[in-house]
């Protein structure tokens, strides 16, 4: 498929949709090859037997973490709000063990399509969403992920790391990243942070592709360039701090992890610094 879309289609995601025995047999080359899953669980029950759907669930997003990708679980998520304002106790459970499980993103398909409650359904799944993110001990799973990683590292994945390690040490209100191509705050995602990761870039397309990953806020800066890169990384970052700050979970003197770069472009990232919010940014 990357071959077929050629150059011109190289910035474009694929995230193949596993809903068959031969997807199963072969989700580790799949993953390796693609941009994230999607894991149809409707189809896939019917391919294999029911009692297993929720094992295949569950080996789909560890093998997703593990490596990165983004997981989308999706199928009769909040299937009875199609027709009723509020879910069913399974429905609820589905959605937040969902999250426990490891993934980035969870799908509505006919409840939000043609049901008569999409608002509620958008509104419901993100509140159970929320909830289930506050039971997931980041900690432990940070651990065991830094266990697995291999070195040598290049110096964004070092950094990502090192900047998860020090939101859980100093209790940060939220990560600040200033990326061109998003790979830097996709590393960070990785690594589970207690804490939200707002992302800042001036490129459209990287914003909204970095919604598929797990914690990421993305920020498109839109403000025209300046000639002093160090100012210019400055004002990106108060720029996140200022809409932390509108959306509540930045406060005055809160601790704030930033990582940035040393000079404009992608792959440069190899900047970390701890900071307090001021009551000045976005003034």
């Amino acid at each position: 498929m990357r071959d077929i879309m050629g150059e011109k289609g190289k910035g474009i995601m694929i995230i193949p949709k596993i809903e068959c025995t031969q997807g199963m047999d072969n989700i580790d080359e799949i993953i390796a090859a693609s941009d994230g899953i999607m894991i149809a669980r409707g189809d896939l029950g019917i391919e294999i037997p029911p009692q297993k759907v929720f094992l295949a669930q569950k080996m789909i997003f560890a093998k997703c973490n593990m490596v990165g990708k983004p997981c989308i679980c999706a199928t009769q998520m909040l299937e009875s709000m199609t027709y009723h304002p509020r879910p069913t106790r399974a429905e609820a459970n589905d959605v937040a063990n969902a999250v426990l499980d490891g993934a980035d993103c969870t799908m509505l398909s006919g409840e939000s399509a043609k049901g008569k409650y999409p608002l509620q359904c958008v509104q419901t799944m993100a509140n159970i969403a929320l909830e289930a993110e506050s039971a997931v001990w980041q900690k432990q799973y940070f651990t065991e992920l830094c266990f697995s990683i291999k070195p040598p590292l290049d110096p964004a994945h070092a950094v990502a790391i090192a900047a998860v390690d020090a939101s859980l040490k100093c209790l940060a209100a939220a990560i600040v990243v200033v990326t061109t191509s998003g790979r830097s705050a996709r590393l960070i995602s990785r690594y589970r942070p207690r804490c939200p990761i707002l992302t800042v870039t001036r490129h459209g397309k990287v914003a909204r592709q970095n919604m598929l990953f797990r914690g990421l806020v993305s920020l498109q800066y839109v403000a025209v360039p300046g000639n002093d890169w160090i100012k210019d990384v400055d004002l990106r970052i108060q720029f996140a701090i200022a809409y932390g700050k509108s959306r509540g979970f930045i406060q005055r003197g809160d601790a704030l992890v930033l990582v940035s770069g040393w000079r404009e472009g992608s792959g440069f990232t190899n900047t970390l610094r701890i900071v307090y919010a001021s009551g000045t940014e976005g003034k």
